[in-house]
Parts: structure tokens; C-alpha cells; sequence
């Protein structure tokens, strides 16, 4: 099995990138090729991690930076992960990372990892093999992490044909979530008519969480698109970090109703708690497992959700989803009235902006506010904890 890492972006934080890249060299595994792709003149301001990389072989891919800024930077991100793709074959076993959010655990672990056949047989599957990932908001469908993942090179390359018009369509959509729904919304019935209304998370606002999530748990369209989430996820990713307390974390969903699992703080260990957002992260298999299976608590939405899981979770779901395509289309009407109700508008901004990304002083500023806001997000990350 040919294996591949693929770094990709900017160095924000070059004493942790090299010890890194030192860490891999000291692995001492001439088979795992290493590919650093990033912004032409970017290596350049950092001759010591250039020396670093020239010691592991790694291979280098630069390109132009766009001059177009999306939402999370989710253009940048799906270009440099296609340019570093565009140098592997589609066999080859790919780990991709961040040169700031790095970490040799995740090597070591890759290392020890197989690729596994996507499941087949209901909801179309575009992988070949499922996605290995480390974490999901499990209240916003297809809110998948961004930052580590593995697949094959052929799959990944599923993620990086950019729906533009999904910034237009789904007018509040996360970037981890036009990632995702790139390879698995498409042409999908429930999560079009959801994602045109989503109100994705919202962070820092307590109170205005708790009223969106009332709304959502009564609405059957977001019952739909949990389900059909759940199946998407069970038959096309599975997760990256071992996860030996898989039956455990199911048997502990099981004392719970589903909308505690997806909102409320609970001492399930498959759960992690998103203390801004308001949400859970799944981190366990166990999790999707008891989400799909219905092994959670009785309650209306609950049962709505096992009640969609059986309409499109046998062969045949697809079709049924087509012949449901007016009831959705009323459903996402409704939600969006519920939403606009509490204050949430369903059509958003314009995501467009040119950005003129890396001319002098408005370089300085974006790079200090990225700095910033992941230094926040790691210090909410320990507050929660």
C-alpha cells in the first residue's frame, strides 16, 4: 500500500511545523511520501522548514494564491489539497494535514491504518473506499472536520470540485460543510432542501442556540436530514483515531433521548461538548451507530428521525427521496418561517469578496486575526474541558 501525507497551507506556525517535520524524519519511513503544498513565495520566508522538508525528500507544490476569499477560506483550502493530490496516483493512501494543526500521533496512527470499501447497496456513495475523519458536529449535517483526514487520492480528489453555486443555494453554509456536501450532498433531495434553509452553527450565543435548536427539533426536515446524515455517514466515512470503546459509547447513547445527544452535555465518552456552539462533536463511531440504529431514548423527534432512517435507509431510498420532493419542498418553506420567527434570515450574505490576499498590510491584519481566532478556539477547547 502506497502511502502519501499531504500538507497543505500556510506556515502560521513554523516552530511546530518543525518539530513536525522532525518527528516524521525520525520515524524513519522512506515509504511515506511527503508533499508540502502551499502559495508560491511561502516556503521561501522560511529557509529552516525548507531544509526540514529537502531532509525528508518532500516534494513541493506551489501555486498562485486566489484573489477570491469564501467563507473559512474553503477555496484556498480545496487548492492546495488538489495541487498536492494532482502529483499521487488514485491508489495511493493519503493522511492530509496543516502545517499549524499538525501532530506525529496522527502519522503513527495513519501508518497503522487500512483503507476500508465504502459500504453500497442505499444512498449513493461517491467513494471507492470510506474517508477516514476525527469529528462532526452532529446537530449540523455534513459539519465534518476539515483539518485531518485520509482517503484514497482518488476519493479525496471527490472533495475538491467546488460547487460555487452552492454559496448561492445554501446561503448558510459552513466551509466544513461545503466541503462535505461537495462529494455527498449533491443531487440529494433531503439535504438540498435543508441546506437552503440551514442555520449552522452559531457560536458565542447561548440563548440564541438554545431557540434554534427547539426549532429544528420540531421540524420533520431537519429529522429527514439528521437520518439521512446518519446514513451517509455509516456507509461512506469511518474514523481516523482508533476507537476500541465503540460498543460501550453505543450502550451509553442508549440512556438518552436523541436531542440530548445532539445539544446537551453528557457524560458519554463518544461525545465532546463545543462549549461556543453549543453542540456536540461525535468523536466515536459508537455515536453514528446509535443515531443510526435508533438506540436512543424515545421522543417526537426521535421517532421522526427513526421513521425517515427506515423510509430512506433500504434500497429504494433514493427514490423515495424523489417522490418526497414536495412535502420537502413545503418543510424547508415552514422551517425557514420558523427560523426568520427567531431571527435567523435563511438567505444570508453574499460569500463573494476579493480578498487581495497576501498584499502587505492586509496580509499582516488577516494572518493576526487567523492567529487569534484559533488561539481562542483552542482556549474555549481547554475551558470546556
Amino acid at each position: 500500500m502506497r502511502r502519501a501525507l499531504v500538507i497543505c497551507g500556510l506556515i502560521r506556525e513554523p516552530g511546530r511545523f518543525a518539530a513536525y517535520l522532525d518527528g516524521i524524519l525520525r520515524l524513519g519511513r522512506p515509504d511515506l511520501r511527503v508533499i508540502f503544498s502551499s502559495w508560491i513565495g511561502e516556503l521561501e520566508r522560511h529557509p529552516d522548514i525548507a531544509a526540514r522538508l529537502a531532509a525528508l525528500d518532500a516534494e513541493i507544490a506551489e501555486q498562485s494564491q486566489p484573489d477570491l476569499k469564501l467563507p473559512g477560506h474553503i477555496l484556498h483550502q480545496v487548492m492546495t489539497l488538489d495541487l498536492g493530490l494532482s502529483l499521487l496516483d488514485d491508489d495511493v493512501f493519503v493522511l492530509k494535514t496543516r502545517p499549524d494543526i499538525c501532530g506525529l500521533g496522527d502519522v503513527q496512527e495513519f501508518l497503522a491504518l487500512q483503507p476500508e470499501p465504502a459500504g453500497t447497496g442505499r444512498l449513493a456513495c461517491p467513494f471507492g473506499h470510506r474517508l477516514h475523519v476525527v469529528g462532526m458536529f452532529g446537530a449540523h449535517p455534513l459539519y465534518i472536520n476539515d483539518i485531518i483526514f485520509a482517503g484514497m487520492a482518488g476519493d479525496l480528489r471527490r472533495l475538491c470540485l467546488l460547487p460555487f453555486a452552492f454559496g448561492l443555494k445554501y446561503p448558510r453554509l459552513s466551509p466544513e460543510q461545503w466541503l462535505w456536501a461537495t462529494a455527498l450532498a449533491g443531487g440529494n433531495p433531503v439535504l438540498n432542501a435543508y441546506l437552503s434553509v440551514n442555520p449552522g452553527p452559531i457560536f458565542d450565543n447561548a440563548q440564541a442556540n438554545a431557540t434554534v435548536s427547539g426549532v429544528l427539533a420540531d421540524s420533520p426536515l431537519f429529522a429527514r436530514a439528521i437520518a439521512v446524515n446518519a446514513i451517509l455517514v455509516r456507509d461512506s466515512l469511518a474514523y481516523f483515531h482508533p476507537d476500541p470503546q465503540r460498543g460501550a459509547v453505543v450502550a451509553d447513547c442508549a440512556g438518552y433521548t436523541l436531542e440530548a445527544l445532539l445539544w446537551d452535555r453528557l457524560p458519554v465518552a463518544g461525545l465532546e461538548h463545543h462549549p461556543t456552539a453549543a453542540t456536540n462533536t461525535f468523536v466515536s463511531a459508537g455515536v453514528i451507530d446509535a443515531v443510526h440504529d435508533g438506540l436512543f431514548q424515545p421522543s417526537r423527534f426521535g421517532d421522526r428521525v427513526q421513521q425517515a432512517l427506515a423510509r430512506y435507509g433500504e434500497p429504494g431510498g433514493a427514490m423515495a427521496m424523489q417522490r418526497d420532493r414536495g412535502e420537502l419542498a413545503a418543510e424547508a418553506a415552514a422551517l425557514a418561517q420558523a427560523l426568520a420567527n427567531v431571527g435567523i434570515d435563511g438567505r444570508g450574505p453574499s460569500p463573494w469578496r476579493q480578498a487581495e490576499t497576501g498584499a502587505g498590510y492586509a496580509a499582516e491584519l488577516e494572518a493576526e486575526v487567523n492567529h487569534l481566532r484559533r488561539t481562542i478556539d483552542q482556549l474555549q477547547t481547554r475551558i470546556g474541558r
